[in-house]
């Protein structure tokens, strides 16, 4: 069976194989999205009380070096485990990259996590020096700058990718998010507007032969 896919740039057919695939990168898409609201959730650990104490001296941050070190590493970590489920995600998009609607929306993906990369990496370099004078204030504005690209990233994946996906490479509507959830069989042999039709048509017959039996 052979779905047509349509959208205001392309036009393709896409198979039963290839369905499977686009469901398959849509729960990918899903995981890693989830990973990294996660990665950008954890900065809040070290963000909120050095934007609480914005005055903190370089000898209580040094107190505090080993906490915030493991910090920096987890963060990290973190936000590698998300690189590698976006690997996973535009590999499996692989398929579908001859369309050009589909290869934009991957490059701008793509290009989102290397300034992502970027921005943590500037945040990593923060903790070589504690000491310095600026730390707490920096360290606050690096990491609200990773989250603002982590947001950045979650409405490329959510509001793009996704409706991408499911609107022009699966073609489900609202109608089919729904019966789905409410598990409901949608009769789709007959299209909704001309089954209603017909049933209408239906009873004008029946009532102009009633009127004609009655009139004989």
């Amino acid at each position: 069976m052979i779905k047509k896919s349509y959208s205001v740039r392309m036009s393709y057919e896409v198979s039963d194989s290839e369905k499977r695939q686009a469901e398959q990168a849509l729960l990918y898409f899903q995981s890693a999205d989830k990973l990294l609201m996660q990665a950008s959730d954890h900065l809040n650990i070290m963000k909120t009380p050095f934007k609480d104490n914005p005055d903190m001296t370089p000898e209580d941050v040094m107190k505090a070096r080993a906490v915030i070190r493991r910090f920096r590493d987890t963060s990290i970590d973190n936000f590698d485990e998300f690189k590698k489920a976006a690997f996973q995600c535009v590999n499996l998009m692989q398929t579908f990259a001859t369309d050009t609607q589909t290869l934009k929306l991957i490059k701008s993906f793509i290009a989102s996590i290397d300034e992502l990369e970027v921005k943590v990496n500037k945040l990593s370099d923060l903790f070589n020096d504690l000491r310095a004078k600026d730390f707490a204030k920096n360290v606050v504005s690096n990491l609200e700058d990773v989250q603002k690209q982590c947001d950045e990233i979650d409405q490329i994946i959510d509001e793009r990718i996704k409706s991408h996906i499911q609107k022009n490479i699966l073609a489900t509507s609202w109608v089919d998010s729904i019966s789905n959830d409410l598990q409901m069989k949608i009769e789709q042999k007959t299209p909704l507007i001309i089954d209603l039709f017909n049933k209408r048509q239906d009873r004008l017959n029946s009532a102009v032969e009633e009127r004609t039996t009655v009139g004989n």
